[in-house]
């Protein structure tokens, strides 16, 4: 069990520079062209799902002031090699950034979104003067499924996920999540302070964008109280605005996502603050607030309707704060419930700056209900779409994020027009 337990820890917490789906687009781009070495490029198409799409049109890139998909995939072939993954829009050069920008301004790159695809796919197809290159992925960021290469590839139909997906972590139970996180040799879990360190930086970042220096100020000036709510806030919205605006520095993801990460490792960061907490039990708590994030996201999918870090990562987030504060396994399952049972149905309108406000509202209120929790202050979990089995709770979870769709081409049309603007 805790080999296992630990092997999924270690797989979603990785390091990433930059909003992921800019990322696999690029990178999927940059896998084309490693195809094609210097074959003179004739046009670039892309198609993408639509939650993909929404994160995608208005999140900052690392280090340059252009935004959306065509930049995201010229910068790929530019940069011409995948090697360094989800951290290859960390040090664009000024060479990489003139290219990308020339085969922008030539108008080859053409970009569109299937609604009805219901799971993350991109598809790069790359002509040249002499090749036609297709790179699909699926389901997650780096899952290339497919790479082809010929004169005349014949066009692909975009069916249902045919992939088995990794859901080895719905076999626990919060009892075996917890008796991991109690049992497992801390040495194992101390690569979590690298993310640590890098929410820290990227939070310091963003203390001089608006949302931390408004922050700051209301807490100066006394309308805020300096605690352990406000500090989650504070540090999870300032990283995430500087993460979302382009600031160039690595975070650490949580199932695919460096907001995700943001909100698990500063609202636990910011409760320890406080608190006084113990470096160990500190990571003994990231590590349960990442797998309770993970095990979440194996029910709701990679990208959502509905905002992950609020249904996803400030669940986890809350859990590991309850564990901090000495809770057992009741106290931690009521405050997982306090918060699916309160912000369940957060939209995610895709990625921006804006983030910053919903990830500290899923910060503070992580804080929050496990405070409320810790006083015997729960949600029955009978009421709504709570149930009194961690599995069930999860899946009735997932099954209204399936339902949303109609909501989703709401917000994904909204978008489209906005990018029109």
């Amino acid at each position: 069990m805790g080999r296992e337990l630990l092997d999924i820890l270690k797989k979603e917490c990785v390091v990433a520079t930059g909003c992921t789906e800019p990322i696999a687009v690029a990178h999927a781009a940059a896998i084309a062209q490693e195809q094609v070495f210097d074959e003179d490029i004739v046009s670039l198409n892309v198609k993408v799902d639509g939650a993909l799409y929404k994160n995608a049109t208005f999140v900052g890139i690392p280090g340059i002031k252009e935004r959306g998909i065509p930049i995201d995939a010229a910068l790929g072939v530019a940069i011409g090699d995948s090697k360094n993954g989800l951290r290859l829009l960390e040090d664009i050069t000024n060479e990489q950034l003139a290219k990308a920008r020339e085969l922008v301004n030539k108008n080859i790159i053409e970009i569109s979104v299937i609604d009805e695809c219901k799971y993350l796919y991109i598809e790069v197809n790359l002509f040249t003067d002499r090749n036609h290159v297709r790179v699909i992925v699926k389901d997650r960021h780096q899952n290339i499924i497919s790479i082809e290469k010929g004169a005349n590839l014949p066009p692909v139909k975009v069916e249902e996920s045919t992939i088995e997906k990794d859901n080895k972590i719905q076999k626990y139970s919060l009892s075996d999540i917890i008796d991991f996180v109690n049992n497992v040799d801390i040495k194992e879990l101390e690569f979590l302070k690298d993310g640590i360190k890098m929410g820290l930086n990227m939070a310091e970042a963003g203390q001089k964008k608006s949302f931390g220096k408004a922050m700051e100020e209301l807490i100066s000036e006394g309308t805020d109280r300096d605690n352990m709510v406000t500090l989650a806030q504070k540090l999870s919205g300032a990283a995430a605005e500087a993460r979302m605006a382009g600031i160039p520095y690595p975070v650490m993801t949580t199932a695919g996502s460096g907001n995700h990460g943001i909100t698990v490792f500063m609202t636990n960061v910011a409760v320890a603050q406080k608190l006084n907490v113990d470096e160990e039990i500190l990571l003994r708590a990231i590590a349960l607030s990442n797998l309770i994030t993970v095990y979440i996201k194996s029910y709701t999918g990679t990208l959502s309707v509905m905002c992950g870090c609020g249904v996803a990562a400030g669940v986890g987030a809350g859990a590991g704060v309850a564990y901090m504060m000495g809770g057992d396994e009741k106290d931690i399952f009521h405050t997982i419930a306090n918060m699916i049972g309160s912000i369940s149905g957060l939209i995610c309108d895709g990625g921006k700056e804006g983030c910053a406000f919903k990830v500290a509202l899923s910060a503070g209120w992580a804080v929050q209900s496990a405070l409320l929790a810790m006083k015997g202050s729960n949600i029955n979990t009978r009421d709504g779409i709570l149930s009194e089995d961690l599995n069930k709770l999860f899946e009735n979870l997932g099954s209204c994020t399936d339902s949303m769709q109609p909501t989703n081409q709401s917000i994904i049309g909204i978008i489209r027009k906005n990018s029109m603007c």
